[in-house]
């Protein structure tokens, strides 16, 4: 059986928000390649300690397979250090797919070693938690297209107040301007080294609005 056809670059990142179909997708991925499937949670192994032998086993497998890593967003830095080996050594025929949550939280070498697939559904779970909450509050529910819209530096202030997850227009921005955006990088490594999300943010959303007057 020969190695699977892969239409993308080294392992598959597959982010989303809880019900946005990363789990089926994966699986119809898995199937589609005619691949066996390994899934290990490490939501319960964040350190690997107890996959690491067996992740070892499964990359290494001469059969078309796809090594599903669930919750690898929620990985320690030493386990991702071990998984990013996992990356490099995979046989020809194995995909290794990261399903994850919140794509800010993995390291660059990872990233680099991944094809981002995001996944968006207007109807996840969280967004109808979130919605339910707001109606409770009287707040205003957002706009569909507000869910993946980019905001400017000057709206830094007004999403605060109006309580937005810093994270979540992280996550945005890592889809929009991909995972290999050396000011990403620095914006993640500063907010691993205690940095506030917010100022992060704000100071990548004017860097880039800088270097677009430029190029103007």
């Amino acid at each position: 059986m020969g190695p699977v056809k892969k239409a993308w670059k080294g392992g598959l990142l597959v982010t989303g928000e809880p019900g946005t179909g990363k789990s089926r997708w994966i699986r119809e991925e898995a199937a589609a390649c005619r691949a066996a499937l390994f899934r290990w949670n490490a939501r319960v192994d964040r350190s690997l300690r107890e996959g690491r032998e067996v992740l070892h086993q499964q990359v290494r497998s001469k059969e078309r397979l796809f090594v599903w890593i669930e919750g690898a967003d929620d990985l320690t830095q030493e386990a991702q250090a071990f998984l990013r080996r996992i990356l490099e050594t995979s046989a020809p025929n194995v995909t290794c797919c990261l399903e994850v949550r919140e794509l800010w939280k993995l390291s660059p070498p990872i990233l680099s070693r991944c094809t981002v697939i995001p996944m968006r559904a207007s109807g996840s779970y969280r967004t109808k938690k979130n919605d339910t909450v707001a109606t409770h509050m009287g707040i205003r529910p957002p706009a569909e297209s507000e869910g993946t819209e980019i905001p400017e530096w000057k709206d830094i202030p007004r999403l605060r107040v109006q309580g937005e997850d810093p994270y979540a227009i992280l996550q945005r921005l890592l889809v929009f301007y991909g995972p290999m955006n050396k000011d990403l990088q620095e914006v993640i490594r500063a907010i691993g080294a205690g940095s506030s999300v917010w100022i992060q943010i704000s100071s990548f959303l004017m860097r880039q609005k800088q270097g677009s007057e430029v190029k103007i």
